[in-house]
């Protein structure tokens, strides 16, 4: 496990970055069970990628040593009655896990947040994923809702919540 986050860098992604971010995103996917999708379903070719860096809001890179080991996305509402709000998500490669990322990523898309004009960023998260829900609950994101039995694997339900924060 790395023990430092000395040369840790938080940085908008650029579209150079799509491959690597691509290969990030199936490495975590195969490491958890905590997405929607199983990692064999995650296909998206380096120019979807490349549109989805474009069209999105807020996408930050967590980079150390020169190695993208985490990312963000904050995707605003796409109406006028829902531009107030930002769909949340973030992903981190286990070997990081426990060195802040997590905090450095959501404290910067907070930061972003408030300075565009978002008062509410939403997210979904796996009820089982308490360190997950510890953390956005650090951050002051509080439980709204419940999907019930909402995602299948292998034969088990899994519920998840919907959790917000007001700014």
């Amino acid at each position: 496990m790395v023990q430092s986050i000395k040369k840790l860098i938080i940085r908008e992604a650029k579209i150079e970055d799509a491959n690597e971010i691509i290969k990030l995103v199936k490495k975590v996917m195969r490491e958890v069970q905590f997405f929607t999708k199983e990692s064999e379903e995650f296909n998206l070719t380096v120019e979807q990628e490349i549109e989805y860096i474009k069209k999105t809001s807020l996408f930050l890179i967590a980079e150390m040593e020169g190695k993208i080991v985490g990312c963000t996305t904050l995707q605003n509402g796409n109406s006028i009655r829902t531009r107030h709000v930002s769909t949340f998500g973030i992903t981190i490669l286990k070997e990081y896990s426990g060195l802040k990322i997590g905090s450095a990523l959501i404290k910067r898309v907070i930061e972003w947040a408030k300075v565009n004009e978002i008062e509410k960023i939403e997210l979904e998260v796996f009820s089982k994923n308490v360190v997950a829900i510890g953390l956005y609950k650090k951050f002051g994101f509080i439980v709204e809702g419940v999907r019930n039995k909402n995602i299948k694997i292998n034969g088990n339900y899994e519920d998840t919540l919907l959790l917000a924060k007001f700014l």
